[in-house]
């Protein structure tokens, strides 16, 4: 029960920042060129755009669902800590 509190712990975090580097990543290389990222078409845009709204914002229940397995693989772990006890080998 810890492995899988473990797993389902850190991975829909590793997911989140991932995808967050790789939309950031995605910005940044049209801010070098001189050009604007459109959110909506996901892609660089002539256009000067000045709405910047948060990876929150623009996917909330997935953001909300990831942390919420997170919270839920933590909680896994915990109850494993318990029912393990106080032991050392």
């Amino acid at each position: 029960m810890m492995r899988w509190g473990s797993i389902i712990f850190s991975l829909p975090v590793i997911l989140l920042l991932s995808l967050y580097g790789w939309e950031l990543s995605a910005v940044n290389d049209c801010i070098d060129q001189g050009l604007s990222y459109s959110f909506d078409l996901g892609q660089c845009i002539d256009e000067k755009q000045d709405v910047k709204s948060p990876y929150y914002a623009r996917h909330t229940f997935f953001v909300n669902s990831m942390l919420l397995l997170s919270v839920l693989g933590s909680l896994l772990m915990t109850a494993s800590m318990i029912q393990r006890g106080m032991t050392r080998n």
